[in-house]
């Protein structure tokens, strides 16, 4: 007879019960290998589709300057598709669960919203790129012939005005900021990060270009005749732009015409007997009568907006002509250049190469040249060369736009008109030198640096800033400006570097010796604290007449010396976003900022 208890009786009930627990146990674990093997699949597909977006936007970038209208709304199309993709795939309920599990979850939250703002800019922004870049071509604009063709220019900028693509892109930017990667995989991390960068970048761009089909007509001549002076700065002899006006030429544009209407050396613009404008009691008691009346300290002031009053009022005087643009740039800014036009011959016989523009300009031409008027012939035959070559040679519209947008980016480019509405869109850019002074600056921070020397040392000059310590306290956002100085001058550096470089000692500070004024210039209503470099530093405190921070400090560094120095700032505000770190371009450079509390209202 059959036993009619249940297959199960005779095994006890725990031993049961941990046969159901492993069985659930074990359908646990494969839901969960399921889930894990559903999400792995849909990253990759996800980065599989992202990647593929990123080789989208340099194609569309490449058809866009090249003027290619099929190319661009071809691969726009292919754009759309595949971060629509990317936010399909990273959008389903079981992507939006594993964004809550504890360590992991930050990664699947970023990597969402990361390809919601790629996608953002595939339906928001690209579309206005694309129809505009239909309207003009690029190529078409330096035809080679020494002009700038004005009219399609003119003819687009109200569509470009209207597009809105840049501020599209700044919000997008804006909410990329927001993303959290605290805790993320470091390829998580650095994706966001480049993202972020790139967005900001884009952001740039787009409001340069808007800016620059507004004013480049009327700059080329297109409403009139225009007398453009532009100033190269010599960053051997650091200024708060730059540096020295090493040399200055005359530019002429009439319909889109360009001609070059001669060069003057710094000997031409010897001392004035007396300001050529009337300087503010604040000029005065931080610059003194030399703002007004030297050309090569007309850009000591942080602000360029100022420096082109004062520079074109002197050109005026020199050149005979009344100057109605004032242009900075540096021999960085001609490497940059010379990437888009390749190198220029010079009348020495020698060529000027990107990669050699910086170290024959700031370094060997006074190994070369001993006299200083053949030097400021030489930077002058330089400028004349590349100036040329940029509008004869029809450089490649992609290089051009890289060139300039680096020398905006890296701070070495500087503008200026005489034309109030032109110099209204003008001081809203880096251009300008500084940001606007508004109630919104909080995360304005500049560090600013002043030969002292006389001479030519800043080749040999290493400079470091970094924003730090950021927390909030009673009196708002508390933080650390430190700014490491290195001098790597040779040892004999008195004996061994010409006269000219070293200054002899002629002017106070020991051959050899690099003398520095370093400014720091805070956010509205910000205050400073304390200053040290190991001991307290005796620095000149004041305000400046739009309400900001404005500290200097002097330091001397001999040889191979290094000191950091570390200011302590308050300002009644922060941004939680990071601060917009201002620096003179000297001839190396590094910047490093820490994540900013909010703080005030």
């Amino acid at each position: 007879m059959a036993d009619p208890r249940p297959a199960t009786a005779g095994i006890p009930t725990s031993g049961r019960r941990r046969s159901r627990l492993w069985w659930i146990a074990l359908a646990v674990l494969l839901v969960v290998l399921a889930l894990g093997a559903w999400l792995g699949v849909r990253a990759s597909l996800a980065k599989s589709a992202l990647e593929a977006a990123q080789a989208d936007a340099k194609t569309l970038q490449t058809a866009v300057l090249d003027g290619d209208a099929s190319g661009t709304d071809a691969t726009r199309r292919s754009l759309s598709a595949h971060t629509g993709e990317a936010v399909s795939l990273t959008s389903d309920p079981v992507w939006r669960a594993a964004e809550v599990l504890p360590f992991f979850g930050v990664n699947f939250s970023a990597v969402r919203e990361a390809a919601a703002a790629t996608d953002d800019v595939a339906d928001e922004v690209i579309p206005s790129v694309v129809e505009i870049a239909g309207r003009v071509n690029l190529s078409s604009l330096l035809p080679g012939d020494g002009s700038i063709a004005t009219e399609p220019l003119r003819d687009v900028a109200p569509r470009v005005a209207e597009a809105e693509a840049a501020a599209a892109a700044d919000a997008i930017a804006g909410r990329v900021d927001t993303i959290s990667t605290d805790g993320a995989l470091p390829v998580v991390a650095d994706a966001v990060e480049k993202l972020t960068r790139t967005l900001d970048d884009a952001s740039t761009m787009l409001d340069t270009a808007a800016r620059a089909t507004a004013l480049l007509p009327d700059m080329a001549g297109g409403a009139g005749p225009r007398n453009i002076m532009v100033m190269i700065q010599n960053n051997a002899e650091v200024r708060s732009s730059g540096g020295i006006a090493g040399a200055v030429a005359l530019i002429h544009a009439e319909n889109g015409v360009i001609s070059f209407a001669g060069t003057r050396g710094s000997d031409d613009f010897s001392k004035f007997p007396a300001p050529v404008l009337p300087l503010t009691p604040f000029e005065q008691n931080v610059y003194t009568d030399n703002l007004g009346t030297y050309i090569q300290d007309t850009n000591l002031t942080v602000d360029f907006s100022r420096t082109g009053e004062l520079a074109a009022a002197m050109g005026t005087r020199v050149f005979g002509v009344p100057i109605d643009t004032v242009v900075a740039i540096d021999p960085y800014v001609l490497a940059h250049l010379l990437q888009a036009t390749g190198p220029v011959a010079l009348p020495d016989g020698s060529e000027l190469t990107a990669d050699n523009a910086p170290k024959t300009l700031l370094s060997d031409v006074y190994a070369r040249f001993p006299d200083r008027l053949v030097q400021d012939a030489f930077f002058a035959a330089v400028s004349g060369s590349v100036f040329e070559s940029m509008i004869s040679r029809s450089p490649d519209p992609a290089a051009l736009v890289e060139a300039l947008s680096a020398s905006a980016a890296e701070n070495r480019l500087h503008l200026w008109s005489a034309v109030p509405a032109e110099q209204t869109l003008i001081a809203q850019t880096t251009l300008a030198g500084i940001p606007p002074a508004t109630d919104d600056d909080a995360v304005y921070t500049g560090v600013y640096l002043e030969d002292l020397t006389r001479a030519k040392m800043d080749y040999y000059l290493e400079t470091k800033v970094d924003l730090r310590d950021a927390r909030c306290t009673s009196q708002g956002a508390e933080y650390v400006v430190a700014v490491t100085l290195t001098s790597t001058a040779p040892a004999d550096a008195a004996t061994s570097l010409p006269d000219y470089v070293t200054a002899g000692g002629r002017f106070g500070t020991p051959p050899g010796d690099i003398a520095t004024r370093v400014v720091i210039h805070g956010p509205l209503g910000a205050a400073l604290l304390g200053a040290s470099d190991g001991t307290d530093l005796a620095v000149k405190a004041v305000t400046d007449p739009n309400g900001r921070l404005y500290a200097q400090t002097d330091v001397t560094l001999t040889p191979g010396a290094s000191t950091e120095l570390v200011f302590t700032v308050v300002a009644p505000k922060a941004s939680d976003v990071p601060p917009n770190l201002v620096t003179t371009p000297g001839i190396t450079g590094k910047t490093t900022i820490s994540t900013f509390p909010h703080c005030g209202s």
